[in-house]
């Protein structure tokens, strides 16, 4: 299980590098193209000649529990909406079974991890419609791949937090602390006042509580909509301060700070980051937030894939390349530089949001490794490189160019 890689590029250091692996893990990094005199004889020695070798990505924000149901859908109904994605997908889980679920969750993190996603968090429902069915083939499906994808679950109220009877909004939240109570160690939030017609300071007063009560991390999909009236981000903030749960709050979406004006989304940039609320982006939406005034100001931004495959969104196949390149144009990164930042996205800042402690290019990180045919980030993501070698703890799970040993 002792190999290196040698003459490889690696994100953010010129030059070029040598890795060795020693029993599943990092053993040293150093410059240069003859590492023998450090590293010694190793069982394997693969030269990279000249290619870009990452940490693996972090994929932050999946909803696989409902992944690859798009065809369960009528094609003559399908939603055009947000709403009538919710109602569609009501539908669809009523019949979910935690087998049904654990099998489609299984085959979307194989994809991802073909591509190189060795780390993952998922958004997984529980509610009065699906009830815990999903959340248990989660489980199962989490136990089954692990070794090959480490995977974090967050139990998510697609159906709104309170009961309000007339409206779409059907209490999901009592069945959060039960999914909670199950073993789930991230509560989620739904907090969009344009959908439900319930307060979302109190949503977000219950959700504190909750995670408060278990000690678990919190991940929100906050004011997913175009409209300066729908922000709640600079109440989430004040609370995480207040409840000292700095670094385990996540943000995904947040549309609505790109609506109101630059002075209010300046106050809210800046309470984000005194919060370390890390901010989710998802591509797949086109109309996003202020990325790149919340990279400039320190904010911890990260990008996932979203959903896979359902009625929310018809297509998709787990690639964090994609949605890189994806976000890249949408943000109009038109220098390396720019298409560097963006890499952290998806590996070092998504590795933080996720409170990973072994990850990265560091001696000691668990050997997570992507070998790309590209000689640079940029061209990685321009080229939307192929996949060389997909690594996993010092094994190689997938690629077609054997690296280790």
């Amino acid at each position: 299980m002792n190999w290196m890689i040698t003459n490889a590029v690696l994100p953010g250091r010129p030059g070029r590098w040598s890795i060795a692996v020693d029993d599943g893990r990092i053993a040293g990094v150093i410059e240069g193209t003859s590492p023998a005199a450090a590293f010694g004889t190793r069982a394997g020695t693969w030269d990279a000649d000249g290619r870009l070798v990452s940490a693996a990505f972090v994929d932050p924000h999946l909803h696989i529990d409902k992944a690859l149901t798009a065809a369960r859908v009528d094609d003559a109904v399908a939603p055009v909406d947000l709403q009538a994605a919710i109602r569609a997908v009501r539908t669809l889980k009523m019949a979910f079974t935690a087998p049904d679920v654990a099998a489609r969750a299984t085959r979307a993190l194989e994809m991802g991890l073909v591509h190189g996603t060795t780390i993952a968090r998922t958004n997984c429902e529980a509610d009065a419609f699906v009830e815990l069915r999903a959340v248990e083939g989660m489980q199962v499906a989490a136990s089954g791949i692990a070794g090959r994808v480490d995977l974090q679950i967050v139990a998510f109220p697609q159906e709104g937090w309170f009961e309000t009877p007339g409206t779409l909004e059907s209490g999901a939240g009592r069945w959060i602390a039960r999914a909670i109570e199950r073993g789930v160690r991230i509560v989620g939030g739904n907090v969009n006042k344009r959908v439900w017609p319930s307060d979302p300071e109190r949503q977000v007063d219950e959700t504190f509580d909750l995670a408060g009560r278990h000690d678990c991390d919190i991940d929100y999909h906050l004011d997913n909509w175009d409209d300066a009236a729908v922000f709640t981000l600079p109440y989430v903030a004040r609370k995480t301060i207040a409840r000292g749960w700095q670094g385990r709050v996540a943000v995904s979406h947040i549309p609505s700070l790109s609506c109101v004006s630059d002075a209010a989304a300046a106050d809210a940039i800046d309470a984000v980051v005194k919060a370390g609320i890390s901010v989710c982006v998802l591509p797949t939406r086109i109309r996003l937030t202020r990325v790149l005034e919340l990279i400039e100001a320190g904010a911890n931004v990260v990008c996932g894939t979203d959903n896979l495959r359902d009625p929310f969104v018809r297509f998709g196949d787990a690639d964090p390349l994609k949605a890189l390149l994806l976000l890249a144009q949408i943000t109009n990164q038109l220098h390396n530089a720019g298409l560097e930042r963006l890499w952290e996205t998806m590996t070092g800042a998504a590795a933080r949001m996720l409170r990973c402690v072994d990850y990265g290019l560091e001696p000691g990180s668990a050997a997570d490794l992507v070998v790309f045919d590209a000689p640079s980030v940029p061209d990685a993501i321009l080229l939307q490189a192929a996949r060389l070698a997909v690594i996993k703890g010092g094994k190689q799970l997938a690629g077609s160019v054997p690296v280790t040993s």
